[in-house]
C-alpha cells in the first residue's frame, strides 16, 4: 500500500512513528527506490521524557544500529538532511 518510489523521491524529511520493528525493511525499500544509502537517520527513543535518547545512523546502517543500540518503542524515526541540523556540530 506504500508508494516507496514516491517516498524515496521526496527531498524533504520523513518522520516515522511506530516503525522501529520495520525500519530495516523501510530503509532497504527507500534505498532500492533511489534514496541515497548515506541519508541521515535519527532515532529518538522515549522522546520528551527523562529517559529520552537519540541515536544517529544512515539508511545503510540503521537496521544494525537499532539492533546494537537496542532501540525499543516508543521511538520516532527522522529521515533526511534535517537530522544533521540537530547533531551538535
Amino acid at each position: 500500500l506504500v508508494d516507496w518510489a514516491a517516498l524515496a523521491r521526496l527531498r524533504g524529511t520523513l518522520v516515522l512513528l511506530m516503525a522501529v520493528d520495520k525500519i530495516g525493511a523501510i530503509a532497504q525499500a527507500l534505498v532500492e527506490h533511489g534514496r541515497a544509502p548515506g541519508t541521515p537517520v535519527a532515532l529518538v527513543q522515549e522522546g520528551t521524557t527523562a529517559a529520552q535518547r537519540r541515536v544517529d545512523a544512515t539508511l545503510a546502517t540503521v537496521a544494525e544500529v537499532v539492533r546494537t543500540e537496542e532501540i525499543r518503542p516508543p521511538a520516532v524515526i527522522v529521515i533526511g538532511e534535517v537530522v544533521a541540523l540537530g547533531d551538535g556540530t
